[in-house]
């Protein structure tokens, strides 16, 4: 369960206005009011009851939808296809279903969702896809997966190998979604999530992996692809 809401972060707001205020910037209403608009556009996410409203309500707070020039939830969730049948089906290989907005870019996406990656070195376009199945959508899109648990301490580039038909390894966008969906896929000392379906622009051999140290989530891109992790797992998924 997310920390509660409380004093301490009204009290870090205020800070972060005065600190601002006295290096001549402009304060921070404009974007607490815009988060405050978020969050209440469409009503309280915990109100629905459809897995599409509640996935696309959670993109819809953490920012998402900008990019598109939309103002409000009911805009944002015109813009989300409904869930494919063939994914709506329980499936005890894959059990978690996460919805995916690429449009932002990696880096943007991974700034919403509280990811590090811009932050480690990396800037848009050193993340691409190993071959073109794994090459991402451009558009919103849903797809069921695992949390990589099953392929733990197995060498990534085998995991994507055995991939076969419409199961894919994990990409860095899909990753970084699935953590937003499903936070407990990463923990600190205990799991980390390779996603092979992604490699660096200039270290092919390198692939992208998912997970938390000193309590941040990062997204990183220089994982041998070949080497085991007795701690490290590749996620696969399925999308439609």
């Amino acid at each position: 369960m997310g920390q509660m809401f409380g004093l301490p972060h009204v009290a870090q707001l205020h800070e972060i206005q005065q600190a601002r205020l006295r290096a001549g910037q402009p304060g921070i209403a404009p974007e607490v009011e815009e988060l405050i608009q978020r969050l209440t556009s469409g009503g309280v996410a915990g109100k629905f009851t459809d897995p599409r409203e509640i996935a696309a309500k959670l993109l819809w707070d953490k920012g998402f939808g900008n990019e598109a020039g939309v103002d409000s939830f009911e805009a944002y969730l015109a813009q989300i296809p409904e869930i494919p049948q063939s994914l709506l089906a329980d499936d005890s290989e894959m059990p978690l279903l996460s919805l995916a907005d690429p449009r932002p870019g990696l880096l943007k996406a991974c700034e919403l969702i509280g990811i590090r990656h811009a932050e480690l070195g990396y800037s848009e376009g050193n993340v691409v896809p190993c071959d073109d199945r794994h090459t991402d959508p451009t558009e919103p899109f849903w797809f069921r997966h695992d949390d990589g648990r099953g392929n733990r301490n197995r060498r990534p580039d085998l995991c994507r190998d055995e991939c076969t038909g419409d199961v894919l390894a994990g990409t860095a966008f899909v990753g970084a979604f699935a953590y937003l969906h499903h936070q407990q896929i990463v923990v600190e000392d205990e799991h980390i999530l390779d996603l092979p379906g992604s490699v660096h622009r200039d270290s092919r051999f390198d692939c992208a992996y998912l997970g938390v140290w000193g309590g941040r989530v990062g997204l990183c891109v220089y994982g041998g692809s070949g080497e085991a992790g007795p701690e490290c797992g590749s996620l696969r998924f399925r999308r439609k």
